[in-house]
C-alpha cells in the first residue's frame, strides 16, 4: 500500500506506510513530540481494546511528556499489510514497565493510515503481557510507598510529566529500601 501525499505545488511524492509506521516508532524513541504529532491526520486518536481515547494535538501532549520520563523503547517486531491497514506486531520497555512487568509487553496493534498520516491506532490484543505480576508489583509499590513516602501518594494516577517523575521517584525509594534490605539480610 502507498500512500500520495502533496510535497509542494503539484508533485506528488509517494510514502509508503510501513515507512510511516517506522517514523511513528523512531519518534516514540527520541521523544519528539513534534515529529509524532506531524504524522497523525488530525485528532490522535487510540483504541486499546474496548477503551476509546481521542486527543487533540495540545491535549496528547501531557500523556507524551508522561511517557517520554520513563525513556521508553518501542520496536516493531512484524508488520504487514492489509487493505488500508498495518497489522504491528510492537514491543515496548521502559524503566516502568521493566519494574511492573519486568519484561517488555507486547502488543498486536492496527495502524489506519489515510490522506498521508496516521489516522488511527487500535491495540487489539496483548500478546505478551502478565496480568497477575503487573497488578501485584504495582499494588506492593504503592502500599510501600503509602506507608513510606506519603507524599508521592497518587503518582500512579497522575499521567502528567509530574506524575511519572513522581512515579520514578516511588521506583528508587522503593528498589533502594529492598536493595537495603537485602545487604542487610546477606551480612
Amino acid at each position: 500500500m502507498s500512500i500520495f501525499v502533496s510535497c509542494g505545488g503539484n508533485h506528488r511524492q509517494e510514502i509508503d506506510s510501513v515507512e510511516i509506521a517506522n517514523s511513528y516508532i523512531d519518534a516514540l524513541n527520541t521523544s519528539d513530540y513534534n515529529e509524532l504529532v506531524g504524522l497523525f491526520v488530525d485528532s490522535i486518536r487510540f483504541n486499546e481494546m474496548d477503551y476509546v481515547r481521542t486527543f487533540s494535538r495540545e491535549e496528547y501532549r501531557s500523556l507524551f511528556q508522561w511517557d517520554s520520563v520513563f525513556a521508553p523503547t518501542y520496536r516493531i517486531l512484524s508488520v504487514k499489510k492489509v487493505g488500508g491497514e498495518l497489522h504491528l506486531k510492537v514491543s515496548k520497555e521502559c524503566e516502568r514497565i521493566n519494574f511492573l512487568h519486568e519484561s517488555p509487553f507486547v502488543t498486536n496493534e492496527i495502524m489506519q493510515i489515510k490522506d498521508g498520516g496516521i489516522y488511527r491506532i487500535d491495540i487489539i490484543e496483548y500478546v505478551d503481557f502478565n496480568d497477575s505480576l503487573w497488578v501485584g508489583n504495582r499494588e506492593r509499590l504503592v502500599s510501600w510507598i503509602e506507608k513510606n513516602h506519603p507524599e508521592l501518594n497518587g503518582f500512579i494516577y497522575d499521567q502528567t510529566k509530574e506524575g511519572a517523575l513522581k512515579f520514578r521517584k516511588a521506583i528508587a525509594y522503593y528498589k533502594s529500601n529492598r536493595d537495603f534490605n537485602n545487604r542487610q539480610e546477606n551480612n
